[in-house]
């Protein structure tokens, strides 16, 4: 920006007449020359009337000479004294910069035409009143740039290594198995002189802020970069816009305290600063244990035992880890080192076949009875009854026998197989089992109770019985047929 922002422009042309200071020089002048051509009285009268006359001509069409004011180029009244403007503007300026603590410059070119308007009327008070809206004010500070594009403006150089090194800090923080090895910034930083808006200024703790919370670094206007060379000439300098200039449109018509009131902005379009740290982090991981299975021929092949409880080994890793702005972006595995070896758990499984210990010979499977539902009775796309009763009801075993499976399944819910020799029996939508894998159960004993679980519509017992196929194993669903469990209880 020009030093100054006024320019006073001297009028076209103008005749060539002596300007007389005062009106001693006035006399002095008729004196001399009364001396040098020796004039009479009475000529000396009409010459000084003739003076008289045409000085009071002159005067009132020198008076016809006024200052055009033009604020960007666009005229906004007129003035009697060029200095009253610019007395003015410096006041104004004063003001704004003690009000934000910063040596200011206008933001808008002014130039005062020295042009000859008769019947002209200057109106100072208006112009004052257009300057005080529409002028806004600049200061030269520092714009921090980033890989080359524009980030915030600081008003001292210095801020920059203050930035840095918080930024560093913040970013540097360890935790208790964790080590910064190395910190260092990944970007092109540089200061360029700048001028802009007061309101984007800010201190190196706001812009570690904005950057640590990934926000946006808000801006006004246009910042104006000089080269190191020209600085202070307008033709020189470099805008680096922002993006939409709606509030600087809007700032251009505000007083300069209205000016500090607004603090909302369009978002720099420019890069953020990268901190990159490496991190060595020790990490303790579990070591998951094997299983080994041992094959017991005292054992029903649905029976199993643990011999030796397993239990998990522990492993410390040592990982560099590579962030950027606190976020991992890498990790590599450098060592590692067994704390404690896992212990393998030991499972007996039985091989012996199930004993075939059923009677042939069924119980009604619901403790206190319950019928059969009304159109869910044994068909051939329904393997077996459903008797409805309460939530909770005791379910028995039909007849003695093992439990080959007490589980879950999704349709059939929590459901039950009892392995009875020549016959199976199941048990589904169970609320809950009481039973488990290969325990021997006696007839009529509780091993469940009634539910809903499952694809059912309500609490009951879908019961089914099933003839063995000769294995003595269940190793499918619909491995062994089903068949009508109501002839069992028929008198």
């Amino acid at each position: 920006m020009k030093p100054r922002s006024i320019q006073i422009v001297p009028a076209g042309k103008r005749p060539r007449i002596k300007a007389f200071n005062s009106k001693k020089d006035i006399l002095l002048y008729f004196i001399t020359c009364l001396k040098e051509q020796k004039i009479r009285c009475a000529h000396f009268v009409i010459v000084a009337s003739a003076i008289v006359v045409m000085l009071l001509s002159l005067n009132e069409y020198f008076s016809n000479y006024v200052y055009v004011v033009y604020f960007n180029d666009q005229e906004v009244g007129i003035v009697e004294e060029a200095k009253d403007v610019e007395r003015f503007v410096s006041d104004l300026t004063d003001k704004c910069g003690e009000f934000y603590g910063l040596h200011m410059s206008p933001g808008e070119e002014i130039m005062l035409v020295k042009e000859f308007r008769p019947d002209s009327k200057p109106v100072q008070d208006k112009v004052e009143s257009v300057i005080r809206q529409r002028m806004t004010f600049l200061t030269d500070v520092h714009m921090l740039t980033v890989n080359g594009l524009p980030l915030v403006a600081v008003s001292e150089e210095s801020d920059l290594d203050v930035i840095v090194g918080k930024l560093k800090n913040t970013y540097s923080k360890t935790s208790n198995n964790s080590t910064v090895i190395s910190t260092v910034v990944t970007d092109q930083l540089a200061l360029e002189p700048c001028s802009v808006s007061p309101d984007d200024v800010f201190e190196p703790e706001e812009v570690v802020a904005m950057i640590v919370e990934n926000k946006e670094v808000p801006a006004h206007q246009t910042a104006y970069i000089y080269d190191e060379i020209n600085r202070g000439s307008l033709d020189s300098r470099q805008s680096f816009s922002y993006g939409d200039q709606t509030d600087s449109l809007l700032l251009a018509f505000l007083s300069p305290v209205e000016q500090a009131m607004q603090v909302e902005s369009p978002p720099v379009n420019g890069d953020s600063i990268h901190i990159r740290t490496l991190e060595e982090v020790l990490m303790v991981e579990p070591i998951p244990f094997e299983t080994e299975i041992v094959e017991d021929e005292e054992m029903w092949i649905v029976q199993k035992e643990v011999i030796v409880e397993g239990k998990e080994g522990q492993k410390e890793l040592t990982f560099h880890v590579t962030k950027e702005n606190g976020v991992e972006i890498d990790r590599i595995r450098v060592s590692e080192n067994i704390l404690q070896e896992p212990v393998t758990r030991v499972e007996a499984w039985g091989t012996a076949q199930v004993p075939s210990i059923g009677t042939g010979e069924f119980i009604w499977p619901v403790d206190g009875g319950g019928g059969v539902t009304p159109g869910r009775g044994f068909s051939t796309w329904h393997t077996g009854i459903d008797i409805h009763t309460a939530t909770g009801t005791d379910i028995l075993a039909a007849d003695t026998g093992v439990v080959w499976f007490s589980g879950h399944g999704r349709t059939q819910g929590n459901y039950i197989i009892v392995y009875h020799g020549s016959f199976w029996t199941l048990y589904l939508h169970n609320n809950a089992n009481l039973v488990t894998e290969g325990q021997a159960v006696e007839q009529g004993e509780v091993i469940a109770k009634a539910g809903s679980t499952g694809r059912s519509t309500g609490p009951h017992l879908h019961f089914e019985t099933r003839l063995d196929d000769g294995s003595g194993e269940w190793h499918t669903y619909y491995q062994h047929k089903p068949i009508d469990p109501l002839q069992f209880f028929k008198p």
